[in-house]
């Protein structure tokens, strides 16, 4: 599943390089979208050297270029 497959089945703006904010381990980090895989996405989170697979209606707020919320999928 590509990137722009998660987008049309999981209704969120995921596109390489994008930056994320993720909130699932009980910190907040930001990281960039690098590829899909399986359904997920694969994000480098900031300061890692590897990057996770994050389901991408998970914990995840999606940032457009100026820093702001696109989408909040803990809502």
């Amino acid at each position: 599943m590509t990137i722009k497959d998660i987008c049309k089945a999981r209704n969120v703006p995921a596109k390489r390089g994008g930056r994320v904010r993720y909130f699932g381990s009980g910190l907040v980090r930001m990281g960039t979208i690098k590829s899909a895989h399986s359904g997920y996405l694969r994000i480098l989170l900031d300061g890692d050297k590897h990057t996770g697979h994050f389901h991408p209606t998970w914990m995840l707020e999606y940032l457009d270029s100026n820093g702001n919320t696109l989408l909040d999928t803990r809502k």
